[in-house]
């Protein structure tokens, strides 16, 4: 049965870039279960979006206008005890060079392939926590996120490190609005429309994505965003 709760994910090292939205970090989990993460089914910009909520997640989802929307707040962050950028290099080294065909040693791409050569800027921080207000059920929330062990960018070289979840149960439902005397503060990304309150108030105007998969031009549309 689907309550209010608060999902804390404690962190071992820094977190490079943001933390996902917690149904698209679902979803991307389910989707090894329910045959949608199979080879030659990957989701890809340049075909259309899967239809919304096609993949069952632990999570509640409710309608807004077209939309079928998560009940989760965006990702909240203490303040953290240091932040900065650092850089992610690859070039590839000399001492490989023999393992290219003898052809390929007359010119070596570094645009492109296993020899792409890049050096990737990361917003990283030193937290402890990550937490999101959600409205789900608890054991089958637990149970996929247990095998959710990193966040953020980078996660395959040892950034965004889950040591542990934890969830909890909150008085209230926060996932989209935190009640205050001068109206609600708006808690996740949602599209814009006139199911929004009228007095909502902490929110700037944007353009993108306010359903899974976050990325993909076909999700794009009027949000309203937390600030």
């Amino acid at each position: 049965m689907s309550r209010p709760l608060l999902v804390t994910a404690l962190l071992d090292g820094v977190l490079a870039g943001d933390a996902p939205r917690l149904d698209g970090l679902l979803e991307a989990m389910m989707s090894l279960h329910q045959g949608k993460g199979r080879p030659g089914s990957k989701v890809d910009r340049n075909f259309p979006a899967p239809p919304q909520a096609e993949i069952e997640i632990p999570l509640l989802r409710r309608r807004l206008g077209p939309w079928v929307v998560g009940a989760c707040s965006d990702p909240i962050y203490p303040e953290p005890r240091s932040e900065g950028v650092e850089h992610v290099c690859k070039r590839i080294a000399p001492e490989l060079a023999p393992l290219l065909a003898p052809t390929a040693l007359r010119k070596i791409t570094t645009s492109n392939s296993w020899t792409k050569s890049y050096r990737l800027p990361l917003r990283i921080r030193l937290i402890d926590r990550v937490a999101w207000f959600a409205v789900a059920d608890r054991r089958p929330l637990l149970k996929v996120l247990r095998r959710v062990d990193a966040l953020g960018k980078k996660a395959s070289i040892g950034y965004g490190r889950v040591r542990e979840w934890r969830i909890e149960d909150v008085a209230g439902d926060y996932s989209w609005y935190l009640p205050t005397e001068t109206g609600p503060v708006l808690m996740a990304t949602l599209p814009a429309g006139d199911w929004l309150p009228s007095m909502l108030t902490g929110f700037r105007r944007g353009f993108g994505a306010a359903a899974p998969p976050y990325w993909h031009p076909d999700r794009f549309t009027e949000i309203v965003v937390p600030c």
